[in-house]
């Protein structure tokens, strides 16, 4: 959209004008005590469970209420401040009307104002570094595996005798010189794959269990030979191990607009929350619940 046209769009002036009606609303909010008072107490929090659940009953609320921990009855009344603080921001901005559903469109709106208000500064490559540094899991990629199994069943068997089965067919196994592209001419059907391609632990542990992926993944479980028998809760298995891939850590230079972008919303999301806290700071919580302060 040209320039010309985007300044006649009446969204960019609704825009422009609650940007304006927000930063005046920050600097010349009401002094009157009551004004500036959220009161928390029982009835509020329960109208609060119910309406964001979208489940109105009492009862249900209630027993929610009243069995949450000291943590999560924490979080709940933050919650609702910081939404009944929004709220009443959305309403200095002329933006209220009478139902729940527009009351979240009002909060939505009030956080978009506090979004365009919160300018960030471009991020500096030392800052950028700083993050990478702050964050390296985030680009750390896992081991992988490429592994097969042959799986005999415990289900109609002792696990004795499914083990002494797995046993001998270790050695038909070894004998024939079975490779990674014979493993379906062997055993039985199992539940899940045969192949693993360059899977992780986390996903060949969810599929064969603790024991086998400790063995996938151990080096000292040699590559390129068949060895087991390894237990599973389904029974015994097998395994011949291919390949592994150690988990690595891509290098800043090769991924630095990922992490700058990364570092820049972190900023963004910052800057939004601090804010919205200012927001929420001009008002005074009231806590009426049972043991509670104010």
């Amino acid at each position: 959209m040209r320039l010309s046209a985007l300044l006649k769009d009446p969204l960019t002036h609704f825009l422009a004008a609650g940007a304006l009606l927000f930063m005046i609303a920050s600097v010349a909010a009401p002094d009157g005590d009551e004004a500036k008072a959220i009161v928390v107490d029982r009835e509020a929090l329960l109208s609060h469970v119910q309406f964001r659940s979208k489940a109105f009953e009492p009862g249900a609320a209630e027993a929610l209420l009243d069995g949450m921990s000291d943590d999560a009855r924490a979080k709940l009344v933050k919650d609702y401040v910081r939404e009944e603080a929004l709220d009443r921001e959305a309403i200095a901005l002329g933006l209220d009307a009478g139902d729940y559903v527009i009351r979240q469109r009002r909060v939505q709106k009030a956080e978009f104002l506090a979004e365009a208000a919160a300018k960030t500064p471009d991020l500096t490559a030392k800052e950028v570094a700083a993050f990478y540094a702050a964050n390296k899991d985030l680009y750390r990629s896992p081991a992988a595996a490429t592994a097969t199994h042959v799986f005999v069943s415990a289900k109609d068997r002792s696990r004795a005798e499914a083990k002494a089965a797995a046993a001998a067919l270790l050695e038909q196994l070894r004998a024939d010189g079975a490779r990674f592209e014979d493993a379906t001419r062997y055993g039985e059907r199992f539940l899940f794959h045969k192949n693993y391609v360059d899977r992780t632990d986390d996903y060949i542990r969810s599929q064969l269990g603790d024991e086998i992926a400790a063995a996938v993944f151990d080096p000292a479980t040699a590559l390129q030979e068949w060895r087991g028998p390894f237990s599973s809760d389904y029974g015994e298995h097998l395994i011949l191990v291919t390949a592994r891939t150690p988990s690595r850590l891509a290098p800043l230079a090769e991924i630095e607009d990922v992490v700058r972008a990364d570092a820049a919303e972190e900023r963004r999301q910052a800057a939004i929350d601090d804010a919205i806290d200012k927001i929420i700071a001009r008002y005074r919580v009231i806590d009426r619940l049972e043991g509670g302060g104010g």
